[in-house]
Order: structure tokens, then sequence, then C-alpha cells
């Protein structure tokens, strides 16, 4: 079982489906509920998930559960509680150095996040996170922490960036969605510079607008991984509402809508443009 944080303690209890009681719930969905120290998550026919105190996860498989859909929760939504939990913050975005500069790409699921990072990893860039970027803030400096996900790319997205499928690992069973194997890797934390924010649109060419302001600010604030958790986290919320101001003053922030078909490296080469500018 792989986790990119060393220090996290991971148990699995085999014997049983009961994590204990959830006292203090100051939020809940009908698979999770939430406080500053305490998650707990339930995903059905897969696991159940305990975050403790940032630095202690319980996992409650189902019974007959694949270890690779067991594996993909937790290194997603059961990560991503695990940094709120020690404040530290999680951007849905891949990101990569490019040019001695640290680099994020966030947007929602399905927007091409991870191959456009692979494509620049392809071409001179070193890759850090997959998915999930944490950073850390302070008055001084604004840095990538590297935890190293694995990145995930559908079958079609290989096959636009000329990589063979055979031999890659499925994220889950019923998925043609596949890990890549080992990545030039930057194993430092680097200095983030340029946050991007890609989407898609029904038009024919792309729409490239660099964000100021309270509009910058609202953008970092919308690209939070798994947000809803800080319902729940009042505390956390308070402390990244600081370090998100510190990092607008820090950081360019661009939007980049592509069209909803178009070449992998034609959005890379938009995006290293902007980057240059």
């Amino acid at each position: 079982m792989s986790f990119p944080v060393g220090s996290a303690t991971i148990d699995t209890i085999k014997d049983g489906r009961d994590p204990g009681d959830f006292e203090g719930c100051l939020y809940s969905r009908p698979h999770f509920k939430i406080n500053e120290t305490d998650f707990l998550l339930d995903i059905k026919h897969t696991a159940g998930y305990r975050v403790k105190d940032g630095n202690r996860i319980l996992i409650y498989p189902y019974k007959n559960a694949d270890q690779e859909s067991i594996n993909l929760f937790l290194n997603g939504s059961v990560l991503g509680a695990l940094l709120h939990q020690r404040a530290i913050l999680p951007f849905h975005g891949s990101s990569f150095e490019y040019q001695g500069s640290g680099v994020i790409i966030c947007g929602h699921s399905g927007t091409g996040k991870s191959a456009v990072t692979t494509a620049f990893c392809q071409n001179g860039g070193r890759f850090i996170c997959d998915d999930i970027t944490p950073v850390q803030i302070n008055e001084t400096r604004t840095t990538i922490m590297p935890i190293k996900t694995r990145t995930k790319l559908w079958d079609d997205s290989l096959q636009k960036l000329g990589i063979e499928r055979g031999g890659l690992e499925k994220i889950r069973p019923m998925l043609n969605k596949f890990y890549l194997q080992e990545q030039e890797f930057c194993p430092n934390e680097l200095q983030l510079t340029h946050l991007f924010i890609l989407a898609t649109h029904n038009k024919d060419e792309f729409a490239v607008n660099e964000l100021t302001d309270i509009a910058k600010y609202n953008a970092l604030r919308k690209q939070i991984y798994r947000k809803v958790y800080l319902q729940g986290m009042p505390e956390t919320r308070k402390k990244y509402f600081k370090q998100l101001l510190q990092l607008a003053a820090k950081v360019r922030v661009t939007q980049v809508v592509r069209p909803q078909i178009c070449d992998i490296y034609e959005t890379m080469r938009v995006i290293e443009t902007a980057i240059n500018r």
C-alpha cells in the first residue's frame, strides 16, 4: 500500500467495520463526518476511513473490496483530509518544475491537468504532484510540498501523448485510467511562481486571462482540494484565509479556457507562453 506522506501511521482493521464513536461532529454528509481533528469517510463496497490529528489513518475494508480502489481513495479524499488537519493548503491541481520555477495547473476533473503536466514533463519539466498539490505559505516563502502522488491518465490521453499502455497499472479494475511509470521527479520544496486554472468551453479558440485583486483571491479559494471539508473545520478555514491573501500577493494566477477538443501540446504551448510573459 503506497501513501505519499511518510510521517502518517496507517493501520488496516480487517476484523471489523465499526470505526467507533464520532464525537463533536461539526459538519456531515451522507458519506462523511468531520471536525478539526477527526474525519470519517465511508465509500460503499470499498472501505471506511478514519483520519485523526493529522497523523493517523485507519482503514476498514469492505469484504471483497479490491486493493486498487482502497488505495485510490486513500491517496485522494483521505490524503486531502490529512493535509487539512495539518493546515497545509492542498490545491486541486497537478504541479511541476519548469525553468527553475514551480507551476500548478488546477481545474475541475476532466479539464486536462494531468495530461498537460505530463506534456511539460516530456519537454524539460520535472514532475512534483498529481491532482493534489500541497502548498506551504508564510510571510517570506510560498513553496510546493513535493509529496510525489502518482500521475493518472485516461487511455485516450496516453495515446495523444504517445505513451504505450502496455504494463501500466489501472487505477481501478473497472476504469480505463492508468498510473504512469516513474517520471523525473523534483524532490525539493520549490518556490511557487505561477498557478493556472484550466477550463473548457465550446469555442474554437483559447481564452487566457491573468487575474488580479479580489478575482484572484476568489479563484484561488475555489481551487482548494475538498473545500467542502472546511465546513466542519472553522479554525482551519480561518488559517487558510490569511494564507490565501499572502499567496495572492506573491503568485501569478492565470485562467486558461481551452476548446473542449484540442491538442494537449497546443494547450501546453499556450500555458508556456503565459509562463514566459
